[in-house]
């Protein structure tokens, strides 16, 4: 067993790319779902595989600040990497099956369900672990923790384009053996027994913190949209399908630049008043994005959107931690919760909203949301 602590934060560094990766192994593969020489799935069958995805991300996340609670950090994190290994382990093999599609639907279904509490449960005991190897750096070390979390789920769709249909199984293949040896250098690894991890015997939701639930579903819903209609708005306001493509890609990279960057500047710099006024020139971006006209225009609003965006998330898990210290696991617990209900909410109503509000004015709409976020 290694003791070491800069073993543990090269782990927990690492699971977190990893657990990024494993998140979006079903949108990265959504040519080979949707293509009838593979899965043959219908679009609506490939948006329904995220109903169960998302349902079980919610609950496990509310769940796993009392498993911490009861069985330490090192266990519940374990117990989620597994449920992510498990899950790409199935999906390699069910390309032995593929000719009957109603089963390999079925399956789907089953294997991102498990998908789903793995990356719950593993993110929501991620954030109160990287804070607590940083005592005093909390904010800072979840920023990078959740830098790596993008990064990871940027780079999965990056290898996915280099390969061909056909090899679509490698996909799970590399992301079994990469988690599996993350998971082995975690069984390695001593956790200490921490108060931190411990939630009081008797609590109550401070108010406060429902101020920063409901902060953070609202971003949800703007991550949201950004995420599935970003790319649909900059072919509305005539890009190709190539820049709208690029231009979703920069909205993650620019997301993944901000964190990193809010992470390393944090600990040497005073950047609350940067972190407050985050959301106002998200939405000022985001209004604005609405009547871009050229393609530069458009693609510039995108990465700066993103980049504005990458530190409220894990800022806000960094804030609350800190401010309900007792709380820690249950902070990231709710907040991961909140995250993905607003998320959950944008992608599956804003679709058919469009139907009758235009969706440049329902962006318009949105960008008040970072109102209520400020």
């Amino acid at each position: 067993m290694i003791r070491s602590k800069k073993y543990r934060i090269i782990i927990i560094y690492l699971l977190a790319f990893l657990t990024g990766a494993n998140f979006v192994i079903v949108p990265s593969l959504a040519n080979i779902f949707t293509a009838d020489t593979e899965f043959g799935l219908s679009a609506s069958q490939f948006g329904n595989l995220f109903i169960p995805q998302t349902i079980c991300i919610i609950l496990s996340s509310l769940a796993t600040p009392f498993l911490v609670n009861r069985f330490g950090p090192k266990k519940i994190l374990g117990s989620g990497i597994f449920l992510m290994l498990l899950s790409t382990a199935v999906l390699w093999s069910i390309q032995f099956f593929m000719g009957n599609k109603s089963l390999s639907f079925d399956v789907l279904m089953i294997i991102v369900a498990v998908l789903g509490l793995g990356f719950g449960t593993s993110i929501t005991s991620l954030n109160p672990i990287a804070a607590n190897l940083f005592p005093k750096n909390e904010s800072s070390a979840i920023l990078i923790m959740q830098f790596l979390v993008v990064l990871g789920t940027s780079s999965l769709p990056f290898l996915v384009s280099f390969l061909k249909n056909s090899e679509w199984t490698l996909v799970p293949a590399i992301l079994f053996i990469a988690v599996l040896a993350g998971f082995t250098c975690l069984l390695l690894a001593v956790f200490e027994k921490d108060h931190f991890f411990e939630l009081p015997k008797t609590f109550r939701i401070p108010k406060r913190l429902w101020l920063f639930i409901t902060a953070i579903v609202f971003y949800g819903l703007l991550e949201g949209t950004f995420g599935s209609y970003g790319s649909v708005l900059l072919k509305d306001r005539g890009l190709s399908v190539h820049q709208a493509s690029l231009g979703l890609s920069l909205f993650w990279g620019g997301m993944a630049l901000g964190r990193l960057s809010f992470g390393l500047l944090t600990p040497r710099l005073n950047l609350s008043r940067y972190f407050l006024i985050s959301p106002v020139i998200v939405g000022i971006l985001l209004f604005s994005l609405t009547y871009a006209n050229t393609a530069f225009i458009s693609l510039l609003l995108m990465t700066l959107s993103g980049f504005f965006m990458g530190s409220l998330f894990p800022g806000a898990i960094g804030w609350a931690t800190v401010e309900f210290s007792t709380l820690a696991v249950l902070v990231s617990g709710a907040l991961m919760a909140a995250n993905q209900a607003g998320t959950a909410l944008s992608t599956n109503t804003l679709g058919s909203l469009t139907a009758s509000i235009p969706l440049t004015n329902m962006l318009k709409i949105l960008s008040l949301a970072t109102l209520v976020i400020f």
